[in-house]
């Protein structure tokens, strides 16, 4: 593979794309960019560092603003990886008009 800058070399590139197209939640580049690194004989372990990597910097926003929303809304979010099915698709039954919504249907348990 030719080299995109020549400020860094090609391996440090492609796992510089590899976290930023996790980051970015781009499967059909991260399916490219890990073949092209395969390609260059790129060291999995290092593959699977700049994928980690990625993650950490996608997810750390979401968490900030999960901690944001209980804070100001008093909200119990979850993870999405904590839920089990998406919230706006619940079967779980609405709360009666006299109800305290946020009180109806938790099934967290918290507070």
């Amino acid at each position: 593979m030719k080299s995109f800058t020549k400020g860094l070399e090609t391996e440090t590139q492609l796992l510089v794309a590899i976290g930023a197209a996790v980051a970015s939640g781009c499967i059909p580049c991260l399916e490219s960019i890990t073949g092209m690194a395969r390609a260059e004989n790129i060291d999995e372990k290092k593959m699977r560092a700049a994928a980690i990597i990625g993650q950490f910097v996608k997810d750390q926003p979401a968490g900030h603003m999960k901690a944001k929303s209980d804070e100001l809304l008093g909200t119990h979010l979850q993870s999405a990886s904590n839920q089990v099915e998406c919230p706006a698709e619940s079967k779980k039954t609405p709360a009666a008009p006299n109800e305290d919504s946020n009180d109806a249907g938790r099934a967290c348990n918290c507070s």
